[in-house]
């Protein structure tokens, strides 16, 4: 973890050292891997001399930047599913309360629709029955 230390109350400048005691320089990354990525190193690392191995990264890893915003918005696609879930479930549900209304008015009409039957072969039976008489 870098040191730091205040200069005077009212501005505060922050250095870092190693863990030989010598500044610790900010560098850049020129790999492929960590293009451009900012570190802080041993002060002694690009003289040639025994250093100590001092690392610490200012820059967050952009690999992992990207695998965050990914889950991020995975997150955020299962929630607007799980809302979509939800308001399926509301519209089954609210379809099943009308089919079960629906189904007990189709018993209602069915049984009118059977006294009507029995109405009209009443009716039919006492028609022919005038129409005999009047032969």
């Amino acid at each position: 973890m870098p040191s730091s230390s205040s200069a005077s109350s009212t501005f505060q400048i922050e250095y870092h050292t190693c863990n030989c005691g010598k500044p610790s320089p900010m560098r850049k990354l020129k790999t492929k891997e960590n293009p451009g990525r900012r570190f802080l190193g041993c002060g002694n690392y690009e003289k040639g001399k025994k250093n100590c191995e001092y690392f610490y990264w200012i820059d967050p890893d952009p690999k992992l930047k990207q695998i965050e915003d990914k889950f991020e918005a995975l997150e955020s696609e299962k929630h607007a599913l799980h809302l979509k879930c939800q308001e399926r479930e509301n519209v089954v549900q609210e379809l099943l309360k009308e089919n079960k209304k629906l189904k007990k008015k189709l018993t209602a009409v069915q049984g009118v629709v059977v006294v009507y039957k029995w109405k009209c072969l009443f009716l039919l039976c006492l028609c022919i029955i005038v129409v005999n008489k009047e032969d």
